[in-house]
Parts: C-alpha cells; structure tokens; sequence
C-alpha cells in the first residue's frame, strides 16, 4: 500500500512539474534618472547622472497562466552629467554603476497570445558611485572617491509579453526602480572638504526589451 501510495505521488508530482513553463533568456533596457523624491530646489539624480544601459539576465516560471514568478539580475552603467562639467576649474570625471539582485513576480490579464501584464520586483543593490577631480586652480580644490553600498529597493513594472512561439517569449516593459536613500556623507576632515553622494536618492525609469526561451 505505502509502495502504491509513494508511486502516485511520483505521478502527480511528475504531471504538476510538466505542466509549468520554466523560461530563461535576457533583456536589454535604456534608464533614465530621476529627481522623483526631491523638492525643485535641492539636487537630484538627474541633476549629476546621464541615462545609461543596462543588461540582465531573466528567469521566469509560469505558475499558472496568469501568474509567473522569476528573478533579474543585472547591470547598469551611467555616465556623469555636465553638473560635473568644471574645465575652468580642473579634470574632472564621474560614474554610476549598478548591479542589481531581484526576484519578480507578474501578473497577466489574458493567457493569449500578446499576455498585458502589471509586475513587481523586488531585492538588492549594489551602487558603486566614482568622482574623480583634478583641480588645476591655485589652491588644491581635488576630490577622489568610489562609494559602494548595497541598499533594498523595490521596482514595479507594467509590459506585454508577446508569444513568438511556445518555448519563446518577446518581453517589453516600463520599470521604475526605487532604491532606499543613498545618503549624502559630509567629510569635513578632509582636505578639501567634500561631501559624498550629494544627490541622495538614487531612483529611475527604464524601457526594457527582453527575449525568453523555454527549457
């Protein structure tokens, strides 16, 4: 009886397994930054960062027809604004980096072949921050410096997924990536003094494109 009782379990375990869609694949996106969470008077993000590229790798398994959960783990890079334009006063160059861990879930209001859908991702990152200025004026004005820190944060997206085929999906969608305060940090000790991450907040939009394929 436990023998033929542990076979049907195999059974319906094997059927419940079969029947999910486990996809993989990767997309590409183009951020913008954004002073959303600042007043009009204090300095934002887009303020001091260009937009940038940005790549990741996706997992997703459909749970059902409406529901998948997954993960995107990926990479941004940000070129400086000309808010760091000060030729006058010296060299100076600055960076944005990202690297994010997310897990995703999304839901979609048809199982058609074009699938609209609202999202929610959610986890880590990683903000590496680089400021490199050498001043030439008469006193010694240069500041250097690489800020890293890991903050929580939460991106919701809505989108469309288009069925090519049934092992490939076409993923195109709009994100909003909220990242908890990057603080600014005042270092009067220094000489100069100089305060780190003046912009604070660190959020931004993207438009993303991405491809999935069936395992």
């Amino acid at each position: 009886m436990r023998t033929a009782s542990f076979l049907l379990l195999l059974v319906a375990l094997s059927s419940v397994l079969n029947a999910q869609d486990y996809f993989i694949g990767g997309k590409l996106g183009y951020s913008f930054p954004t002073n959303i969470g600042r007043s009009s008077d204090e300095l934002g993000f887009k303020d001091v960062a260009e937009n940038g590229w940005q790549a990741a790798f996706l997992g997703k398994w459909f749970y059902n027809k409406r529901l998948t959960l997954g993960c995107d783990v990926g990479y941004q890079f940000q070129d400086g604004s000309d808010f760091w334009n000060v030729e006058q006063y010296g060299d100076v160059s600055a960076s944005y980096q990202t690297i994010r861990l997310l897990a995703n879930g999304a839901y979609y209001f048809s199982h058609n072949e074009i699938r609209p859908y609202i999202g929610l991702s959610f986890g880590a990152y990683y903000l590496i921050n680089s400021i490199d200025f050498a001043s030439s004026g008469l006193t010694n004005q240069s500041v250097k410096y690489t800020a890293k820190v890991w903050k929580p944060g939460v991106a919701p997206q809505i989108g469309l997924l288009f069925e090519l085929s049934k092992k490939t999906m076409l993923d195109i969608n709009v994100q909003m990536d909220i990242i908890a305060n990057m603080e600014a940090i005042y270092h009067p000790d220094a000489e100069p003094d100089y305060t780190e991450n003046p912009h604070e907040k660190q959020n931004q939009i993207s438009l993303n494109i991405g491809l999935l394929f069936g395992l």
